[in-house]
């Protein structure tokens, strides 16, 4: 069976149907006008491909980009040829010529893609910009003519052709956002991988969602690669597969940031974005107005544009209205795109780069909390051990770290294991789920997979549960027979406790450990 996927594709094979689609395509069919918000990969061009399914008893016509030239004339040019009539210096007669064919019913619906390009002009100061003046004609033309629908795809540049070029086609247009896939949008997805008796686990689908954020290219990308297992691929997998994605593919990470903000018009998207990633409790809607002010753009965004497009871009999920909602409870969405991408000195010692780092990891993972619960009968439940070794495994990868999951060393298998820069030094980090499994041997287990090459080692106990003065509680269950154990509370992060242990080893070694309390709460 051939792979079923194809990241780079605007056709899939497998498609999972949008929830505003019959909604959008009902507009279109009534001669309405619509426009879909999405940010780069969320599948605008499988939409329009959907779109064009959907209205099979309607001529329907894709513009997949504006004229490299980007005039009016070329606009309708382009319009003229696609359609099989003779240019004309507006859309109307082009409309007109197009219906008074024989045998050519009053029904046509344009799709234009790439809208954004519509905005990429050098002639952003003359009184009647190309992008402006094409769209303003076209919807001219479609309030006029009975049977024409129009819709266009695209995300920063609709602000770019609203606030800089003007447009009477977006005031009136029916305004759809595509959103990241959720879990059971993913579970469709992997369903060939069934088929061909090589299913994914639940533990695989909970790295993959966690790791692309259901981003729809993303996702592909990792089921795709994915596809070429032998055998049944499994959740160290999939850090594998992403562990070199933002180097190899850094120009798709550049244009999703592109797709939320551009120096040149607008950094507010940019400047909520961090903020949200900055805090994890609700923000008061006055506070992020605020900040989408401070700086004075060429683009007139509010901060409901500006949560639109960091939702239509996978970046932030929020419960409630993005209009009306105060405070705003937002939550960056688990994946490569909010993951950190820088680290410490190459300079600091190997046990304090791995304090930091995974620190820095864990604050990331708290933020996105909500994102870490598997749905389960009656409720919710969180992710194995093992997913949130793979994240980590990630999120270590992408701060430069050499990582290995499930790696023998000494008398067992790490959850992960690292070397920073080809040093022969080596950190190794294990993941626990308090209350379940060997929870309490967290530490004897560290000390067992200790060797001479072994210069620090953490554990991460993670918990959902609301304990009362869990630091005391872990010192008492877990650290009861360690010495030289060292408490550290930072009252300013959402990390419970760190405990810093030196113990010696049955092989008379000398073992470092850092031990970090996380809980995790239900958001949504």
């Amino acid at each position: 069976m051939m792979n079923p996927y194809d990241w780079q594709s605007h056709h899939p094979r497998i498609e999972i149907p949008r929830p505003r689609l019959a909604r959008v395509a009902a507009t279109l069919a009534n001669g309405g006008s619509s426009v879909v918000l999405g940010g780069r990969g969320m599948g605008k061009s499988v939409f329009l491909g959907q779109i064009e399914a959907e209205l099979k008893d309607i001529r329907v016509l894709v513009i997949p980009a504006p004229p490299p030239q980007l005039t009016v004339d070329a606009c309708l040019g382009q319009l003229a040829d696609a359609l099989g009539v003779e240019p004309a210096f507006n859309s109307r007669k082009i409309v007109d010529a197009y219906f008074a064919r024989d045998g050519v019913p009053p029904r046509l619906v344009l799709l234009f893609d790439e809208f954004d390009r519509y905005a990429e002009t050098g002639e952003r100061r003359s009184a009647h910009p190309p992008g402006r003046g094409f769209f303003n004609d076209l919807e001219a033309t479609r309030r006029d003519v009975a049977g024409l629908g129009v819709l266009a795809t695209g995300s920063l540049g609709i602000f770019v052709v609203r606030d800089v070029l003007g447009s009477s086609f977006l005031s009136r247009a029916l305004h759809v956002s595509l959103l990241p896939f959720e879990r059971p949008e993913v579970v469709r997805l992997t369903l060939p991988f069934a088929e061909r008796e090589k299913g994914l686990t639940e533990d695989v689908v909970d790295a993959l969602y966690l790791t692309t954020g259901g981003i729809p290219a993303l996702t592909t990308f990792g089921l795709q690669q994915l596809w070429s297992f032998e055998g049944p691929p499994v959740e160290r997998d999939v850090s594998d597969v992403f562990a070199d994605f933002s180097e190899v593919h850094d120009e798709y990470v550049r244009d999703l940031v592109r797709s939320i903000s551009d120096p040149r018009f607008s950094d507010a998207p940019f400047r909520v974005l961090e903020r949200i990633r900055g805090d994890s409790r609700p923000l008061p809607r006055a506070e992020l107005e605020e900040l989408v002010g401070a700086r004075k753009d060429r683009l007139d965004l509010n901060l409901t544009d500006v949560l639109k497009l960091l939702q239509a871009a996978g970046l932030v999920r929020f419960q409630g209205s993005v209009v009306k909602s105060n405070p705003v409870v937002a939550q960056p969405i688990a994946g490569i795109v909010n993951l950190p991408s820088s680290s410490l000195s190459p300079q600091t010692p190997l046990s304090e780069l791995l304090g930091r780092d995974l620190a820095q990891l864990l604050v990331k993972l708290h933020r996105s909390s909500a994102d870490f619960f598997r749905p389960v009968a009656g409720g919710k439940r969180l992710v194995p051990e093992a997913v949130f070794a793979v994240y980590l495994a990630l999120g270590f990868e992408l701060l430069g770290w050499q990582t290995e999951r499930e790696a023998q060393n000494a008398a067992g298998r790490t959850d992960v294991k690292l070397r920073r820069n080809g040093s022969g030094e080596i950190a190794v980090v294990e993941v626990k789920l308090w209350g379940r499994n060997d929870f309490r041997d967290a530490q004897h287990q560290i000390e067992s997979y200790w060797t001479a090459e072994v210069t620090a080692g953490a554990v991460v106990q993670i918990t959902d549960l609301d304990i009362e003065d869990w630091p005391q509680v872990y010192q008492d269950r877990c650290l009861a027979h360690a010495t030289g154990v060292e408490a550290r509370v930072d009252s300013d992060s959402p990390i419970r406790a760190r405990f810093a242990v030196t113990a010696q080893t049955s092989d008379g070694l000398t073992a470092h450990v850092e031990h970090f309390l996380l809980r995790l709460a239900r958001r949504r």
